[in-house]
């Protein structure tokens, strides 16, 4: 009962008409809710003009790789990484869904878009005693790099492997001469803000917001 409605990328949003036919549409086809994609907040005036509200925000975080003088982490020796395989995706998307709650979670085709939503990506998985911890998915675009996903299996958390994608993740940029990476994470995740802060990202000042809509209104 519920409907995604995502704007599409580099383009302006719509206008308040065309905005109201499309949920009209929605209510006819039976559906009870509306959310949209996270978006900027320059872009929410004509959802808010028809009455959605903030459902969710989002920090959006950096990383200098031109300017930050930290050391990259090292990984434990017990993590292994590498390149994931086809066999690699169901474990992913079940290690996904533990990781996350329900509305963030993806399927085959959420972790297919993430993969292709910049010209250049690299999939990896962190792996203790050859069982997948976790999993990053690191995309490029021009000269920024993006950390598009990043999730830990529950049982291996505070063992390091977040930390060990992260870093590599990081290096990967780099190597292709990146300038900044993004990521971005929910107010609410304290766990995953404190350690992105504590790998040296800042947070910017631009944050992202979901918004919903009742058809029931």
């Amino acid at each position: 009962g519920v409907a995604h409605l995502a704007l599409a990328p580099r383009q302006v949003p719509p206008q308040v008409d065309s905005l109201r036919s499309v949920l009209e549409t929605l209510r006819e086809r039976g559906y009870d809710r509306v959310i949209t994609s996270a978006m900027a907040e320059t872009e929410t005036a004509p959802f808010e003009a028809l009455g959605f509200v903030e459902d969710d925000r989002l920090h959006v975080l950096e990383f200098r790789l031109d300017q930050s003088e930290r050391q990259l982490p090292d990984k434990p020796r017990e993590i292994k990484l590498r390149r994931a395989g086809r066999a690699d995706r169901e474990r992913a998307l079940a290690l996904d869904a533990q990781a996350f709650e329900p509305f963030w979670r993806l399927d085959a085709e959420g972790l297919a878009d993430a993969e292709e939503a910049t010209p250049h990506s690299r999939f990896r998985v962190a792996t203790i005693d050859r069982t997948v911890a976790g999993y990053a998915i690191t995309g490029r675009g021009g000269d920024s790099g993006f950390l598009q996903r990043l999730a830990t299996d529950p049982r291996y958390q505070r063992r390091g492997v977040a930390t060990a994608l992260v870093g590599d993740s990081l290096r990967w940029c780099a190597r292709h001469r990146a300038r900044q990476v993004f990521v971005n994470t929910q107010v609410v995740n304290k766990a995953a803000l404190a350690l992105y802060l504590s790998l040296g990202f800042v947070a910017t000042d631009h944050d992202l917001i979901v918004l919903s809509w009742s058809t029931h209104r």
